[in-house]
């Protein structure tokens, strides 16, 4: 190559270069100015400001650096989202699917430390969200990674501005995210391979009386687990009791860990929800259930949990579950003067097995170990078929040695009655329905007598106290037997109240028969 030759050569490669360079350049700021111009027309209610974009049509890669974004409601002009980002990152674009295929592809889009405060306006349901949302999509967007990263979410409600759900440590990612908006069902609308959600410190207020809150949520596409978990109602039991209208149960709960193994969720093809797990394990279970029966009855009709799980909304299916070293107290008040009656069970462990209403014929049993009153040992085993619309029930229970005084904090105030004596042992199997049952109880028994208060609560009527023990077996051992049993073929349940008040009726007529009657074993 000559001299001439060589040097115009050089020449054209620089012209390539500079001209490439310089069309880059042209390039970039007119991708940057035509993002610039459709962020400030995203609609006449969105305002979104931000200190720079950078482009380079290259790598397809864009930065909007620290975004805000206000958002106003359509009808007012009170702003309903507040956000504010460090940056926004999107890397390598697919031009050729853009230009093409009709479709936006990119490798990830990254938003780093969102900081967003949403005002909910409960009168818009959740569906209208999710429809404004994908109507507004006219594309296929395909991202393989989406992630976000150290974000501050806080929701709040429109009209009263208190906290729906805050989660002040949030990240989330999730790979081979695919939005089809012409997809045909609503479970290929939205499609991803995989996702990883870790959270701390989450608040959600599940309804006007109760919050639920998480000090750590680390949750997959196939697991989750929740480390310090509580429901817990919003007001002290007295403040609560003064602003319900019916009575409700004041719950104070919690889970030192809840673990879900082999999670499988979504929309199915009937575009129904579903939720299924092998296993469900809970750990240190402690909840104390408050109610004030001073407050107005609540006289609604109250399902039996198979009933209850058959009406689901959504298909729900928990294989296993099991409850380890749980704690449950139950307090009833129902005198101003008197302290509420308490139940206790503790040490508790349990295994469920088909809880919910996926598992066709297959029986749903709870089968439950746990000291109650602190030192008598209790085993529950109870069976059901949620598939079964006529409802019937099995509940077993055997009852280790219980000192009937025990009861007396619960029996005093709530029923007038004061017991004395030693139960040795007590077994007892209900069957029924949701509207009767019949009950088979034997127990043993020393020393038994019943007490019968007056009206305060305080002093012993000695006419019916005396009366009532005329009929009651003082010993189960008596005619040198070692039980005495007891039958009730005909136990109605008061549909207004609670399964275990059905249990409980079921228990007190047991009672009654062997300790009143013959104690005879029905052949």
């Amino acid at each position: 190559m000559t001299k001439p030759t060589h040097k115009k050569a050089i020449i054209v490669i620089a012209i390539i270069v500079i001209v490439t360079v310089l069309l880059s350049f042209l390039a970039n700021s007119f991708i940057e100015q035509k993002i610039g111009e459709e962020l400030q027309n995203v609609s006449e209610s969105t305002k979104i400001e931000y200190t720079s974009i950078n482009a380079n049509i290259w790598t397809g890669h864009v930065e909007v650096e620290s975004p805000t974004i206000l958002v106003s409601g359509e009808t007012t002009n009170k702003t309903i989202l507040d956000a504010k980002l460090k940056s926004i990152k999107i890397n390598d674009i697919g031009y050729w699917d853009l230009l093409f295929n009709d479709k936006i592809t990119i490798e990830s889009l990254v938003i780093d430390e969102l900081v967003a405060k949403y005002k909910h306006n409960s009168v818009v349901k959740n569906e209208d969200y999710q429809s404004s949302f994908l109507d507004k999509i006219k594309q296929v967007i395909h991202a393989e990674k989406i992630a976000i990263n150290k974000a501050d979410v806080l929701i709040t409600n429109y009209e009263s501005d208190s906290i729906i759900l805050s989660i002040p440590n949030f990240n989330f990612e999730v790979l081979d995210l695919q939005i089809d908006p012409k997809a045909s069902t609503a479970n290929k609308k939205i499609t991803y391979n995989d996702f990883e959600l870790k959270a701390e410190n989450l608040k959600w207020a599940t309804n006007t009386y109760d919050d639920i809150l998480v000090d750590d949520i680390h949750f997959t596409n196939n697991s989750a687990m929740l480390k310090g978990f509580k429901l817990k109602t919003k007001y002290s039991k007295s403040e609560y009791s003064s602003i319900l209208n019916k009575e409700r149960d004041h719950f104070n709960l919690s889970i030192a860990a809840l673990r879900f193994d082999h999670l499988d969720f979504g929309i199915d093809n009937a575009e129904k929800f579903y939720f299924n797990s092998n296993k469900v394990y809970l750990k240190s279970l402690d909840a104390e259930i408050y109610r004030d029966k001073l407050v107005t009855d609540d006289v609604s009709r109250k399902l039996l949990y198979g009933t209850a799980l058959r009406a689901l909304n959504f298909n729900l299916g928990l294989k296993s579950i099991e409850i380890e070293d749980g704690a449950i107290s139950y307090l009833e008040k129902v005198k101003t003067d008197e302290q509420a009656g308490r139940l206790d069970f503790i040490e508790m462990n349990a295994k469920i097995s088909n809880l919910g209403n996926t598992f066709g014929d297959q029986e749903t049993t709870i089968a439950i170990q746990t000291k109650f009153m602190k030192n008598s040992s209790l085993k529950v085993d109870w069976n059901f078929k949620v598939s079964d619309t006529t409802d019937q029930f099995m509940f077993k229970a055997n009852l280790g040695s219980f000192n009937a005084t025990q009861l007396a904090q619960f029996t005093k105030p709530n029923l007038n009655v004061d017991l004395n004596g030693e139960l040795n042992q007590t077994y007892f199997t209900i069957s029924g329905n949701p509207y009767t049952s019949r009950i088979d109880l034997k127990i043993k028994y020393d020393d038994f007598e019943v007490l019968i208060l007056k009206k305060d609560g305080r002093e012993k009527n000695n006419f019916l106290s005396t009366l009532v023990n005329l009929f009651v077996s003082k010993d189960s051992d008596e005619d040198k037997r070692d039980f005495r049993y007891g039958q009730s073929d005909q136990v109605d349940r008061d549909v207004t109240k609670s399964v275990f008040n059905f249990v409980w009726l079921n228990i007190r007529d047991g009672l009654l028969s062997a300790m009143a009657g013959n104690g005879e074993k029905e052949n």
